[in-house]
């Protein structure tokens, strides 16, 4: 156990160099000066000579070799610091705590509520094979899947914010701006969640230990959600760490349709503004949440299957 902790670490800290890396070159390839995003964003978009530009990217260091600029960067990630925005002068790190709750919190009521609901219809979709709700959850699983987030959302706010004007379209004032955004999300996992269920649950009321379970009488219910459910949640527990990485970083879509203000639509925001600094700091934070959760992963497979052995 020891020893996979070490390799994972090591192998963790390869990737986020390597995510470092190429983010940084990549945005410093592309098109726009950040001297100029500066200037334009302080001036107003007033006529700016080339002699401010170059005090301002002096003042910024972006002026230097771009190695020099990368092991600068380098120094300060390693003390947590990752600069300042280019457009708002705000520093990055408070930024993306000030976003990341709200993001945080879509993020969970949908992953939480779209697992349960999964698993449950899931479990016994497989055990009313060909029944009335098996039928209708392939339906709806197959129709979604050809429905972009970006329509389901459209589709939410049309029905319930224009047409029965029930729900806000915007905002995150209260209990009910949550409602929509989760709305879409769930919409967009539970689907999947149902199929993965769907698929391994059958092998398992096949084995010898439920088998074993209906000889001694136990109920339907105890079987399916105490023995079942265990060996069941192995697939799904990878799904769901895919799913709440999928929810964090595709809130780009949600968030900007219902103007929720989270980590999806800052870096919507930084993108637009070419804001490189905030795009390289959200890349990495990305990287370390994927990290951090694959690792929670693993270490929650050895916690529900003691036979699986890390080589």
């Amino acid at each position: 156990m020891r020893g996979y902790l070490i390799r994972r670490l090591i192998n963790t800290i390869i990737v986020l160099l390597g995510v470092v890396t190429l983010t940084f070159f990549l945005m410093h390839f592309t098109e726009g000066d950040p001297a100029t995003i500066i200037a334009l964003d302080k001036y107003g978009g007033q006529l700016i000579s080339p002699k401010v530009i170059e005090q301002l990217a002096s003042e910024e260091g972006l002026n230097r070799p771009i190695y020099v600029q990368f092991f600068n960067w380098l120094k300060l990630i390693g003390k947590c610091n990752f600069g300042n925005s280019l457009i708002s002068g705000v520093p990055v790190w408070d930024e993306i705590m000030l976003r990341f709750p709200y993001t945080l919190e879509l993020a969970i009521i949908s992953v939480l509520i779209s697992s349960l609901f999964g698993v449950s219809v899931g479990i016994y979709s497989a055990y009313y094979q060909d029944g009335w709700l098996d039928r209708i959850t392939r339906l709806l699983a197959s129709v979604k899947v050809s429905i972009p987030n970006f329509y389901l959302a459209i589709i939410c706010v049309l029905i319930f914010s224009v047409k029965l004007k029930i729900l806000p379209s915007f905002g995150c004032d209260g209990p009910r701006h949550f409602i929509l955004p989760v709305l879409v999300l769930v919409i967009s996992q539970i689907g999947f969640t149902i199929r993965i269920v769907r698929s391994t649950v059958p092998e398992i009321l096949e084995s010898e230990y439920v088998q074993y379970a209906y000889i001694r009488g136990l109920s339907t219910n105890r079987i399916l959600f105490v023995h079942v459910l265990k060996n069941a949640l192995i697939p799904v527990i990878t799904y769901i760490s895919l799913q709440f990485l999928m929810t964090v970083e595709g809130a780009i879509i949600v968030e900007t349709i219902f103007a929720w203000p989270g980590i999806g639509k800052l870096f919507q925001e930084a993108i637009l503004g070419r804001d490189f600094t905030m795009i390289q700091a959200l890349v990495l934070f990305f990287a370390v949440l994927v990290c951090v959760l694959n690792f929670v992963v693993d270490i929650l497979y050895l916690a529900i299957d003691r036979r699986i052995n890390f080589l």
